[in-house]
């Protein structure tokens, strides 16, 4: 009995230094200020995103066309569309166009942004009137492929003509600053080359 009265105060007393050393380890984690790593960012990194597409359009175009002879008319219209996509294609960064300021600013300069996908298959054309007189011959397939062209034509010039690449860089802007400002940067200022965008 005796010699189990002795092992309970040992116990207690290992028990006892142990807590005692955990709390002083835990006290000198809180305490001692950690050194935060500064974030690291190169072009390379950058560049994993490779194209970053930051706009999609779906573009239709209602494209009518009207053969008239004096021995029968045709009239076809058919409808086309075309995915187009917007964007940075990041592989063009270079580490000159990336600025970093003490480890917490960073500036970036992107490349002007781009029409990174113009998409337009046949089997998205649907024709919605085909009429031919009776001396008359069908449309060809083609007389067809030529009106599907002319309809991708007009599809471009109505891009051209969109704001499509100002919505990209403002997208990729603030894609881009979100994402460098998770990565720990403070304050991020993201630029385009060749001026404003």
């Amino acid at each position: 009995m005796n010699h189990d009265a002795r092992k309970k105060p040992a116990r207690t007393q290992r028990l006892l230094v142990l807590g005692a050393v955990i709390l002083a380890l835990l006290a000198v984690n809180v305490a001692v200020p950690r050194r935060r790593e500064r974030p690291q960012l190169s072009a390379r990194t950058l560049k994993d995103l490779a194209e970053l597409a930051t706009v999609e359009y779906s573009v239709t175009k209602i494209v009518s066309y009207k053969d008239v002879a004096w021995y029968g008319d045709r009239k076809i219209l058919f409808e086309t569309a075309a995915t187009v996509k917007a964007g940075i294609d990041l592989n063009e960064l270079t580490d000159h166009d990336i600025q970093l300021q003490d480890g917490k600013a960073v500036t970036v300069t992107l490349p002007r942004p781009k029409i990174l996908l113009f998409n337009m298959k046949p089997e998205h054309m649907r024709e919605i009137f085909n009429e031919s007189g009776i001396l008359r011959s069908d449309f060809s397939n083609e007389e067809k492929d030529g009106l599907l062209s002319q309809g991708e034509k007009d599809i471009r010039a109505k891009v051209a003509r969109m704001d499509i690449l100002e919505r990209a860089a403002r997208n990729a802007r603030i894609l881009v600053e979100s994402w460098l400002k998770k990565m720990g940067f403070a304050t991020v200022r993201v630029a385009f080359k060749g001026g404003r965008t």
